[in-house]
């Protein structure tokens, strides 16, 4: 079984994460550099610690916890607040069923929109008026988890938005569920238009 490496790792690893921030300053946002910074420093005493000390009078044993950086870059702080923030939503959304629908860029605008990233926020409000508008068709009100990614799983920029919309949604007068389903065609020939 091959060996699994933390983010963290593979920063450190021939100074991996120095040589590229010296070729790269210039062009590195800084939260990215703040993000690197808080991951490299996870689980170091330098970002503090709780000590605990054995209760035993004789013992001068003490064992000392550091701190995590509570990163989302992170492997393990990550991984962790990411968990931690979707049983929060569990017990926020309905439940019921859900559509999981992506909505892409072309690879033309990627370099435009890492540039301008303010408007990321507004392409992902037109991500989520496809799905209104074929719900306000239907009369439905439907819920939408929407979240923009600006990577690929190959991290390359590629930016583009998961939304998780409920299966059925209230109907007009806020009395009855009403099913619906979201036809791929009909919302990639909207999302086009718009």
């Amino acid at each position: 079984m091959a060996k699994k490496y933390t983010i963290k790792q593979i920063l450190l690893a021939n100074q991996s994460w120095w040589r590229f921030y010296e070729k790269h300053k210039d062009n590195l946002r800084p939260s990215i550099v703040t993000s690197i910074v808080k991951l490299l420093s996870c689980k170091n005493i330098i970002r503090g610690y709780r000590e605990y000390r054995c209760s035993n009078p004789n013992c001068s044993h003490v064992t000392r916890i550091p701190f995590t950086c509570k990163c989302k870059a992170c492997s393990s702080c990550g991984k962790k607040s990411t968990e931690v923030w979707i049983e929060k939503q569990k017990q926020i959304l309905p439940d019921t069923k859900w559509q999981h629908i992506t909505f892409t860029m072309p690879c033309e605008l990627w370099d435009f929109f890492w540039h301008n990233r303010q408007l990321s926020n507004l392409a992902a409000a037109i991500a989520a008026n496809c799905i209104l508008k074929i719900a306000r068709k239907r009369k439905i009100t439907v819920g939408i988890l929407l979240v923009i990614h600006t990577f690929g799983h190959d991290l390359k920029r590629n930016i583009h938005f998961h939304l998780s919309v409920s299966l059925g949604g209230l109907s007009e007068d806020l009395l009855s569920w009403k099913n619906i389903y979201f036809d791929q065609g009909t919302l990639m020939r909207i999302w086009r238009y718009q």
